[in-house]
């Protein structure tokens, strides 16, 4: 759960340097990046419902 909420506040922009550098001592890659992609999937489709939504 801890990867979910640290890509979330990456797609923000506001992670601090010292919860990087703590990040990546406790994740593996494969954790990150499936987390991240997952994210950027719900991001998109959140971004397409709201277009399908307001043009409808």
């Amino acid at each position: 759960m801890s990867a979910w909420r640290a890509v979330f506040w990456s797609f923000f922009g506001v992670r601090r340097g010292r919860d990087l550098e703590r990040d990546a001592g406790e994740f593996n890659l494969v954790q990150i990046v499936v987390a991240g992609l997952l994210g950027a999937l719900a991001l998109v489709l959140a971004l397409l419902g709201l277009v399908h939504l307001v043009t409808r």
